[in-house]
């Protein structure tokens, strides 16, 4: 269930959307089509601090702004896309593998998809599934993402172990986290 809040009328951002969501364990920031920023509030979490989140992100808000004002006078190229998700298919499987050999991890299954907002995911019973658009992404962010999901096969959480895997698998996890928060939001709009 989706609750959509009035916008404090001072607000210096532009137009915003606060909705509340049951399953939302975080706040999330997402700028629409057309500019429109959608807050994303956890169920029990308050408008004062969503505010205050929208505020802290307000130069992350205007990259966002630019970039989909750029994308709506830009128009997409479907053959460069299709070209780009089969490389995808083509790269991302081996590549995973690879990583899964080196550190020791079973995979059952890979699947590249179009994902609207994750990089990857993983299951329980070894599942893993990687964005298409990894493909166009550094070198060292690519392997963050498929380290990230090799190692829920050895926690399925977000604790402090998976972390302590992570970075003992990779040295850049966080410099590549920071990539995926600024610059690959891009990839998706």
């Amino acid at each position: 269930m989706q609750l959509t809040l009035p916008l404090l009328a001072r607000d210096p951002i532009g137009p915003c959307v606060f909705v509340r969501k049951r399953g939302a364990r975080r706040y999330i920031l997402r700028v629409l089509d057309e500019g429109t920023l959608r807050v994303t509030l956890p169920w029990r979490g308050s408008k004062r601090e969503a505010q205050a989140f929208v505020e802290k992100n307000a130069e992350w808000i205007a990259r966002q702004r630019e970039l989909v004002g750029a994308g709506s006078r830009r128009r997409r190229d479907p053959l460069a896309e299709k070209g780009h998700r089969r490389r995808a298919v083509q790269e991302l499987p081996p590549a995973l593998l690879r990583l899964a050999e080196r550190h020791g991890i079973e995979v059952t299954h890979i699947a590249i998809r179009n994902q609207r907002s994750r990089w990857g995911a993983c299951s329980a019973r070894g599942s893993i599934t990687l964005n298409w658009r990894l493909i166009l992404v550094p070198d060292f962010v690519r392997e963050y993402v498929m380290i990230h999901e090799l190692m829920h096969r050895r926690e399925l959480n977000h604790s402090n172990r998976f972390w302590g895997h992570v970075r003992a698998a990779c040295p850049r996890f966080r410099e590549a986290r920071q990539w995926l928060l600024t610059e690959g939001q891009q990839l998706f709009s």
